[in-house]
């Protein structure tokens, strides 16, 4: 018998009008409110890296089975920017019940450009954060988080609040329009201690010598309190490859951390839950070799990634080039960001973006550990 059962796949959001307009959803997030509503907030707009791109809002009460869009996180037009953004925000319930998102945004002010260009730059950016008092009915407008890099992080996933009560985000600093990266290619973490007012940025949670492997893609959990894990999507700018998934641990609440640990999973964007004791629950997107979505138990006794078992719960997509261009190769994704969440119910929800039919949908899979 399997680990883990599939009890059912639903669609969080796909356009209901492809044949009127172009909408692709991508990059969601789904939390679970004190009431049991389910909350999302994804990146919606025409194209993956259109001008219009903004995060809304959908919810579900039946336990992610039935969605309802809500509409965008808030107005853009209340932004105190002078010039179009781009941008995507993750949500975290807090134990005092507010609803913290952070994220980036891009400069859009030229239409014309996309937002990777082909030197491996990016166009400029900042990282952000909002919040919400009224489970995510209305959101603040988002204020920048000031990080002290030149360039923007890569903060892509929700902050986690720890059992110290801090509130922990990572990201990796992203390459300049012209290619360049004063900071290097290494793994900045960003510490809150008023609940996401002000952050720390100071502290780094992965790096390799020369900080030219890049931590993408980084999540986190707390297991233990104080016993704090990572897993990075980890690429070699020099020889221009992937490696194989790589993790990191604190057990310090994150001021001092291990090595980068290799997990041996040729994996790309991941993401971890904590099970108890010393079991993980790990997802991984493969998008070479063996593609699909992989669901695996982890062992991680003394700090070691022993590997218990493993499931693919979604396989339908075609393998991506991977000799690409990086930048060729984040234009032309198929699928991603994959997240498990914990439903009250004992279920775990997974949830991730992908490319069907040429629509860009949000789905979950449901799961049940055996």
């Amino acid at each position: 018998m399997s680990f883990i059962e599939v009890l059912g796949e639903h669609t969080v959001y796909v356009n209901p009008l492809p044949h009127l307009r172009s909408r692709q959803g991508k990059f969601p997030c789904i939390v679970q409110l004190p009431s049991d509503e389910l909350l999302c907030l994804f990146e919606l707009g025409e194209a993956f890296e259109s001008v219009d791109s903004e995060t809304y809002v959908t919810r579900s009460s039946d336990m992610g089975r039935n969605w309802t869009l809500q509409g965008p996180l808030y107005d853009m037009k209340k932004l105190p920017v002078p010039y179009r953004v781009s941008e995507t925000m993750k949500p975290t319930l807090l134990r005092d019940g507010t609803l913290i998102a952070v994220g980036y945004r891009y400069d859009r002010s030229n239409p014309e450009l996309p937002i990777g260009n082909p030197n491996g730059g990016l166009l400029p950016g900042e990282n952000t954060v909002c919040f919400s008092y009224d489970d995510g009915r209305t959101w603040s407008i988002p204020e920048v988080i000031k990080t002290g890099y030149p360039e923007f992080l890569e903060t892509s996933g929700s902050c986690i609040e720890t059992q110290s009560g801090d509130l922990l985000a990572i990201g990796c600093p992203m390459f300049l329009w012209d290619g360049s990266n004063p900071s290097g290619q290494t793994g900045v973490l960003l510490r809150s201690k008023d609940k996401g007012k002000t952050w720390d940025c100071r502290n780094r949670y992965f790096t390799l010598p020369g900080d030219y492997v890049s931590p993408w893609e980084a999540r986190l959990c707390e297991m233990q309190p104080g016993r704090i894990v990572t897993i990075v999507w980890a690429y070699d700018n020099r020889q221009k490859k992937h490696l194989a998934n790589h993790v990191t641990v604190s057990r310090d609440n994150g001021y001092k951390w291990s090595n980068p640990i290799d997990t041996g999973h040729l994996g790309q964007a991941s993401n971890l839950m904590w099970l108890g004791d010393e079991r993980l629950l790990t997802i991984h997107a493969h998008r070479a070799g063996d593609v699909g979505l992989y669901v695996r138990l982890i062992d991680f006794e003394n700090d070691k990634w022993k590997m218990l078992s493993e499931e693919v719960i979604w396989g339908k997509a075609k393998a991506q080039d991977t000799s690409k261009n990086i930048i060729d190769q984040f234009a032309n994704l198929r699928f991603g960001q994959p997240s498990l969440l914990r439903l009250s119910n004992g279920e775990i929800l997974a949830t991730f973006w992908c490319i069907e039919d040429g629509l860009g949908k949000i789905k979950t899979i449901r799961l049940r550990l055996n």
